[in-house]
């Protein structure tokens, strides 16, 4: 892909049947850089009806075509293609995604690259491995149970993660023979754009991956629409829930929700403290602290408060240091996504200031962009906003505690449910505590991590539905029951 592709002002079309084609919806909007809010592109398209009725028509002509003749082998030889292809052209596109999410590139070469291309290894093994069950005729009938793909699914993504979270979904949806249309945040489209022929490349049938852009109104056409059999959102719970509605109101289509979280993490006395501070600290400031994961609740057992509130405060304080140009390889952290979130960010933090105690930070970092400063409350009211809400920043809490059983209290006092982190050397202790936390995940000596090869996903308003490893492959196909009579 040469550099001239990778221009922004280049990607004003939407991606359907294996080419960029002009949008029949006339609505357009413009993409700023949140480094310094100056405009990358103009002219980025909101899909209309007609646009998304063209983009099933096509998915489903995939699915009932050539993508259903291509056997287990054929898909894996697909997947594995793409993850050669990802080689040499995965950095570039993150790099063109970077100017609008404000995600450092450094996190590029590494972190980013590492975690798609696992994805998409993982997944590509799993192509000839959707085994069925059999039942013997005791009854008189054999009884024979498969696993078959849904069809034409669709991903709504987020505007922290956009091309991991593309991949998190597509490859799961395609090993099991499903076809695909990703609409990726309205704030962060440019590279799942970018990276859409790298699927033609690949020896994917047109029509079996495309991209479409908009806003919340796209979207809702893509929940609401009759011949879409599986939508997979990650966002927030306000949308969540809008998509479920319109999912149950439209044909029932079967629905996974990553909503967010607001994950504790537990720091026993017996703790290795380094080992605990530097975990707890990049759980929050990672992506800025726009991460579903985010530590954004930090627990500390009374005995080891003091010593360890002063080195989680004087990290974050010294992290204010590692903000800048996110485009610079050298740089740790960038802004936040844009005007929008800054200002949802601040107006949290204003408020909390009267319920709790602000230790550092609490202001806009700097006079351009979009960046706000790691900031840390200390043992804030039960009921405050900043305590019970997702803030989706660099903010965290710090509260106090003396017992196990009041720190589990504490932990589950809230509607979310998606990660936490237990922090101690007694494993006995470690494995009680785990088991009594409301969350999907829990790290025992680690806090806001992910692992392709087990599930991830949140218990209460969390979400619905399980990612990654096996389990998200069950969420993409139906199981059919074939009954064979014996006497016949």
């Amino acid at each position: 892909m040469s550099a001239a592709a990778l221009d922004p002002k280049g990607f004003n079309k939407l991606y359907l049947n294996g080419e960029y084609v002009a949008a029949k919806g006339t609505e357009t909007y413009a993409l700023r850089n949140p480094k310094d809010n100056s405009t990358v592109t103009a002219d980025v398209p909101i899909a209309s009806a007609e646009d998304v009725d063209a983009a099933v028509a096509f998915a489903e002509a995939a699915f009932r075509g050539p993508w259903s003749k291509f056997t287990a082998v054929q898909r894996t030889e697909c997947l594995l293609k793409l993850a050669s292809l990802l080689d040499d052209e995965l950095t570039p596109i993150l790099t063109l995604d970077s100017q609008t999410s404000g995600i450092p590139v450094s996190l590029a070469p590494v972190r980013e690259r590492t975690y798609i291309k696992n994805c998409l290894v993982y997944y590509a093994g799993w192509t000839d491995k959707q085994k069925g069950d059999y039942f013997p005729a005791d009854d008189g009938f054999v009884k024979l149970v498969r696993h078959e793909p849904l069809g034409v699914c669709a991903a709504i993504n987020p505007f922290n993660g956009p091309l991991a979270t593309l991949f998190l979904k597509t490859a799961p949806a395609l090993a099991t023979g499903n076809v695909i249309i990703v609409k990726p945040s309205e704030k962060t489209p440019l590279g799942s754009l970018a990276i859409a022929p790298l699927f033609a490349k690949a020896g994917f049938p047109p029509g079996v991956f495309q991209v479409i852009t908009g806003a919340g109104s796209t979207g809702a056409l893509l929940a609401e629409h009759m011949k879409i059999r599986k939508i997979s959102f990650t966002g927030s719970l306000t949308t969540g829930r809008k998509i479920q509605e319109l999912a149950a109101r439209s044909n029932l289509k079967r629905v996974t929700l990553e909503l967010g979280g607001k994950s504790p993490a537990i720091v026993f006395a017996d703790a290795n403290l380094d080992n605990a501070l530097t975990w707890t600290v990049n759980g929050i400031l990672t992506r800025s602290g726009q991460l579903c994961v985010a530590a954004s609740r930090v627990y500390v057992q009374r005995e080891i408060a003091d010593v360890f509130i002063q080195q989680y405060v004087e990290r974050m304080k010294a992290a204010s240091n590692d903000f800048g140009d996110p485009q610079d390889p050298g740089v740790k952290f960038g802004p936040l996504v844009d005007e929008g979130q800054l200002a949802r960010v601040t107006a949290m933090v204003d408020k909390a200031r009267n319920d709790a105690e602000l230790v550092v930070g609490g202001a806009r970092l700097g006079t351009t962009g979009c960046y706000m400063e790691p900031t840390v409350f200390l043992n804030p009211k039960n009921d405050s906003e900043i305590y019970k809400n997702e803030v989706f920043g660099p903010v965290s809490i710090i509260k106090t505690f003396d017992t196990e059983d009041e720190v589990i209290d504490m932990a589950n006092d809230t509607e979310y449910g998606l990660t936490s982190g237990v922090f101690t050397r007694d494993i006995a202790r470690a494995l009680r505590v785990s088991a009594a936390i409301e969350s999907g995940v829990v790290g025992i000596n680690c806090v806001s991590v992910q692992n392709m090869q087990v599930p991830f996903g949140g218990k209460k308003q969390s979400g619905v539905g399980r990612e990654f490893g096996e389990y998200a492959l069950r969420l993409f196909t139906e199981p059919k029951t074939v009954l064979i009579n014996m006497a016949a």
